[in-house]
Formats: structure tokens, sequence, C-alpha cells
């Protein structure tokens, strides 16, 4: 009786890790699983998906100086704060620096969402406007897992 519970039990767990093994790929189509974060946009054409991927690769060659000019200045702001004797006017300044690239960063993020905006169709427009958090979310996790240095940063 012991074994039959046994086996049991252990069917029952290796079914439900496969269900949840495949879980992300179950509500997608198969033509779609490799698009990027725009995946679930309906109806992209194929002009509209080298579109963004045209304007995504623009963006982030313009976000990479940026994002290393940050984490110097991130990483010479540490220093600052952890010295002898901290200069409270250079960690001001060091801290205003980090700022205006936030700000520059936030500035070309919008631009390119607002490109993207310009070739969807009304309805993939209103799809976008609603998932566009979300997929920022998601791409987010995907790059810093488990609440990696940006979601620290930000509390």
């Amino acid at each position: 009786m012991k074994n039959k519970n046994l086996v049991i039990t252990a069917l029952f767990i290796f079914l439900a890790a496969g269900l949840f093994a495949q879980k992300n790929n179950m509500n997608m189509p198969q033509n779609k699983k490799c698009n990027g974060m725009f995946m679930n946009i309906p109806d992209l054409t194929e002009t509209q998906q080298t579109q963004i991927k045209e304007i995504r690769t623009a963006t982030m060659k313009e976000m990479l100086p940026l994002k290393n000019e940050l984490k110097e200045k991130q990483a010479h702001l540490q220093t600052l704060q952890t010295a002898d004797n901290p200069n409270m006017n250079e960690i001001n300044s060091t801290i205003d620096e980090i700022g205006v690239i936030k700000t520059k960063m936030a500035k070309n993020r919008a631009a390119g969402h607002q490109k993207i905006r310009k070739i969807l169709t009304d309805d993939q427009r209103i799809y976008f406007d609603m998932h566009a958090g979300q997929m920022h979310k998601k791409m987010m996790q995907k790059n810093h897992p488990k609440g990696g240095m940006m979601n620290n940063m930000n509390k």
C-alpha cells in the first residue's frame, strides 16, 4: 500500500512539474515564440517586426554608452560615499550627474516607444500601450533576476 501511494505521488509530482515547465509556451502560437518582447502584439506583419527590431537595435546602441557611463558614475559615487572623509559637494555633484544620465536614458526609451507606436495600427497600438509597462518589467526581471541591481537602486 505504501509503495502504491509513493508511486502515485511521484507520478503526480512528475506530471505537475511538466505542466509548470510548459506553461510559458502553451499560450503562445508556434510562429510567435521568438519575436522578442513584442511577440504578443496582435497581427504584426513581417515589415512591422523588422521595423521594431531596427528601432530596438538603434535604441540599444544609443543606450549602451549611457548605461556604461551610469555604471561608472555609480561606482564613483560608491567610492565617494565610503571614503574616510566624504566630500558632500562631490557626492551631491555625482548624484546630479547620475540624474542627468537617467533622464537621458528615460528620454531615449520614450523616443523608441513612440517610434514603435507610429508603425502600429490602432488596435495594435492600444494593445501595446496597455502592455508596455508589463513588457518592460519582464525585460528588467530577465536582465536582473531576483531583484538585481536595478530593482535595489529604485528602492
